[in-house]
């Protein structure tokens, strides 16, 4: 059996460093080039042929659960609320009947990536390894200690020295995991951290492996930098052109857009006003001379000042 058909993706999050954003929308819900960035990950996974996929929701989980209720990707799409917030392992442990008796694929909610998910889930299937981690080179996160044999030896600077003789680095993890049922029975209930475990497994002498993607395209939203960085990187490498406008967009032939710019539906710029490197939510407004730079709007915001490098939600 080499086909996954089941998957998790985990929503449920707080999104803390991207505030004042996820005041008014799930961070899985921020839009990237006018769609959610969780439907970027369901065509992942609808792509090789999951059929079914649980999400956590706790933070705004209503709006969350409205959105998934609206995606038409042929998948079946189960959601699994948290009164209280359960982390990675706990959130995976709520979802535990749901995922059954297979190996399963669990990807964070707000990566977007181009990875060939079925190259993982064969290098899975042949070793089957208590889990499968995709690693890649990425300085800002590379905390994942692993050996010459692709073993994972530790997380966060925590880590068993590899046996003799055996190279030694370290990399960042991707977010994407291929896990075995047996796994489950590792994570306690209640809220946890699934790194916990997995550095449980490691001491206990189980196989836990890393996939390593070497040349990645992957990206993270932890904060607005990194939001408005994803799009500056997809709109000034797009052949289009780096201005990308969803349906009923008005922008006054006297107003200005410099560098790259994201407008989502009936999002209005009026004469004279200033939009440069920023994205506008659906039905944003920027007022007559007024200057947008390097910042977010959210949805039906009108902006009637000047905004540089923020983000305002009302």
């Amino acid at each position: 059996m080499n086909q996954i058909k089941k998957a998790m993706i985990l929503a449920a999050g707080l999104g803390l460093r991207a505030r004042p954003l996820t005041l008014v929308k799930p961070k899985a819900l921020f839009p990237v080039l006018n769609r959610p960035v969780i439907s970027y990950n369901l065509d992942l996974l609808a792509g090789i042929g999951v059929q079914e996929v649980a999400v956590n929701t706790h933070h705004l989980a209503a709006q969350l659960e409205r959105q998934l209720s609206e995606i038409n990707n042929h998948l079946a799409i189960h959601t699994f609320r948290e009164e209280k917030i359960l982390g990675t392992g706990g959130g995976v442990k709520n979802a535990a009947p749901f995922l059954g008796q297979d190996p399963f694929i669990l990807i964070n909610g707000v990566i977007l990536t181009s990875i060939d998910l079925s190259a993982v889930v064969g290098d899975h299937m042949a070793e089957r390894p208590m889990a499968t981690l995709v690693l890649h080179d990425c300085p800002r996160f590379n905390n994942v200690g692993l050996d010459s044999t692709g073993l994972i030896r530790g997380f966060r600077g925590e880590w068993a020295a590899p046996p003799e003789g055996l190279a030694w680095r370290t990399l960042a993890f991707t977010g994407i995991h291929i896990i075995e049922p047996e796994l489950l029975a590792w994570i306690p209930e209640g809220p946890y951290d699934i790194i916990h475990t997995y550095q449980a497994l490691i001491k206990a002498g189980a196989r836990v492996r890393a996939f390593v993607a070497n040349d990645l395209t992957w990206r993270k939203i932890e904060t607005r930098l990194d939001y408005l960085k994803i799009h500056g990187d997809l709109l000034t490498a797009r052949a289009e052109g780096p201005v990308f406008e969803g349906s009923e967009v008005e922008v006054n032939p006297e107003a200005v857009i410099q560098g790259w710019a994201s407008l989502d539906e009936e999002v209005i710029i009026e004469a004279g006003a200033l939009v440069k490197n920023s994205v506008l939510w659906k039905g944003a407004r920027v007022a007559a001379g007024v200057r947008i730079v390097n910042s977010v709007l959210a949805e039906g915001v009108l902006a009637e000042s000047d905004l540089n490098g923020g983000a305002k939600i009302d």
